[in-house]
């Protein structure tokens, strides 16, 4: 697993001009983090979006490799997708997901992923992490799945009232309007930085 870690981070800082925002999503701040410590010059900010290690832990079923394989791959897709989003497979991101989590590959891979990154020294690393590049951190989540370990009071949480783990998918439009003046901020402050 840390060989594709390692490998994923390589190949994205790879299609990455210099200074560029990263935004994240649960599972996906674990590379985004590790993205900007080793390739800081790549990574101006990081918005990550519900990052699972400071959140609550997730259920024990999906901690345990063979129960959370089964769970992806045979409860229906309809009980899965209800809970990430009210419109379930209607909403087309949803619906994508659910046919991945379908392929054995996706599957075994996301149990492998949720076990490993619910154990505490995981969690407590990835922490760690967050405190040691909090200049370049903004993070968002959601009123109903709160941060609930101490992070850096140097770090901007904005919180998406009524939304759960998934604000960018349930609550698009609340998204859209708190990251619209943040990029807009840094595409102003990368021009003036290269105009210099």
């Amino acid at each position: 697993m840390e060989d594709n870690n390692h490998q994923f981070i390589d190949t994205a800082a790879e299609l990455l001009a210099p200074n560029s925002v990263v935004i994240a999503h649960s599972l996906g701040c674990l590379f985004a983090l590790n993205l900007a410590k080793k390739y800081p010059d790549k990574v101006a900010r990081l918005i990550l979006i519900s990052p699972y290690f400071v959140q609550a832990q997730a259920a024990k079923m999906f901690q345990i490799q063979a129960i959370s394989k089964l769970i992806f791959r045979f409860v229906p897709k309809d009980v899965i997708a209800k809970d990430l989003h009210p419109e379930g497979q209607q909403n087309l991101s949803v619906r994508y997901a659910m046919d991945s989590l379908r392929r054995m590959s996706v599957s075994k891979h996301i149990s492998e992923y949720m076990h490993h990154i619910n154990l505490p020294q995981q969690r407590a690393a990835q922490t760690a992490l967050l405190s040691e590049l909090r200049s370049k951190i903004e993070i968002i989540v959601g009123e109903k799945d709160p941060i609930v370990t101490p992070i850096s009071p140097d770090i901007p949480v904005h919180i998406i009232a009524g939304a759960g783990h998934n604000p960018h998918v349930t609550h698009v439009e609340a998204v859209y309007d708190y990251l619209t003046p943040v990029l807009t901020k840094y595409i102003s402050t990368t021009a003036q930085l290269s105009d210099v």
